[in-house]
């Protein structure tokens, strides 16, 4: 409760503060609606239903044409089950610096829904991004013509007598062609994930570490109504429990990607095959691995066929089904999700339609 009144109090006197200046109001409002049904064969992909709303109101000022930015809000996650319970609100308050003539951003604080859709799903699953959607830590990106760069560290525990140090740090590198109607891509991607133990230690308790190593190349060809990707690489992992064995346990297999779109219709394949990843999976699962636990078989394979229903400037509704093989079994997924998004300038968008203010395009993030 403690948290909540400073981020209230931190809120209202934010509001005071820009009565008295000229500076930008930002406001966002990103609301989500989720319907998710798993049918699925084994442990490691069992039948569940996933039913939640989940929003994130914000606002905050900005300064010098917005390179300065300062928000504060909430995300409340709330699936919708008999009693209403299990559910998560989450703090947001964060800076943020972004210079658009040099491709730098940067954020720093509890930053909200900054991972959704950006990650591949050996790094993050879909069930995290559902009720973990936050980071807390920092990120930074840098976008050239023919380069980028994407890093973030998320400090997702503190230690405390209670609770074991839990964070992950990420890079992602790469180079790309500047072509219009294709795009050859380069990229490499290094994960670190560290679990630590709690402050008063318990003799079987102990630090685990996970490193993560993936080169990539991709391939892309778009048209005036659609878009084909394909893309291969290696999905290399090393992996120690220093309570256990104390051994560094190594993985490596092939990753590939296959997608299609056309007009409202996207196909998208992602394979992988080798050496079982999440060695320790049985004993710690998502307390350390976070992305998801199908890649922990010989074989995977995840098909999803993707049908937006109809897309706006501030809302979108999207349909999709996904298909998971394993060599120990299957998985079918069905779910429907919509994405409200309103901010300041899409606002200003339609109040004012010759207004040609520019506005973040809205997509989907499941």
């Amino acid at each position: 409760m403690m948290m909540f009144r400073r981020l209230f109090i931190f809120l209202f006197a934010l509001t005071w503060v820009l009565n008295l200046s000229a500076q930008e109001v930002e406001w966002s409002v990103d609301a989500n609606v989720v319907v998710n049904n798993r049918e699925g064969e084994t442990e490691l992909a069992p039948s569940q239903t996933f039913i939640f709303t989940r929003i994130t109101p914000q606002i905050g000022v900005s300064l010098d044409s917005a390179r300065h930015r300062i928000m504060g809000g909430v995300t409340w996650y709330q699936p919708m089950n008999d009693g209403m319970n299990g559910y998560k609100v989450l703090p947001a308050l964060y800076y943020q610096y972004k210079d658009m003539n040099k491709g730098l951003m940067f954020k720093f604080g509890m930053i909200p829904n900054e991972l959704n859709n950006s990650l591949p799903t050996y790094l993050r699953s879909d069930s995290l991004n559902y009720v973990q959607p936050n980071i807390k830590g920092a990120v930074v990106s840098v976008n050239k013509p023919h380069f980028w760069l994407y890093s973030w560290l998320d400090w997702r525990q503190m230690q405390t007598d209670n609770r074991r140090e839990a964070f992950d740090v990420t890079g992602e590198v790469g180079w790309r062609t500047t072509k219009i109607d294709q795009e050859f891509k380069a990229s490499a991607l290094i994960y670190y994930n560290h679990l630590a133990t709690r402050k008063i230690k318990d003799p079987e308790e102990g630090v685990v570490d996970n490193f993560i190593f993936s080169p990539q190349l991709a391939y892309g060809h778009r048209w005036t109504n659609g878009r084909f990707d394909i893309g291969a690489g290696l999905l290399m992992s090393v992996d120690r429990d220093r309570v256990a064995d104390n051994k560094w346990h190594t993985q490596a297999g092939f990753i590939g990607k296959v997608a299609g779109n056309w007009k409202w219709l996207s196909l998208i394949e992602n394979i992988y095959a080798g050496k079982r990843q999440m060695p320790f999976y049985e004993k710690y699962g998502s307390m350390v691995y976070r992305g998801d636990a199908l890649y922990h078989n010989k074989f995977y394979s995840r098909t999803d066929l993707v049908a937006t229903v109809f897309r706006r400037d501030f809302v979108n509704l999207e349909a999709r089904l996904t298909f998971h093989a394993t060599n120990h079994g299957n998985a079918f997924w069905q779910q429907v999700a919509v994405r409200f998004y309103l901010d300041r300038l899409v606002w200003k968008r339609h109040k004012h339609k010759d207004s040609g203010v520019a506005y973040p395009p809205l997509h989907s993030q499941f």
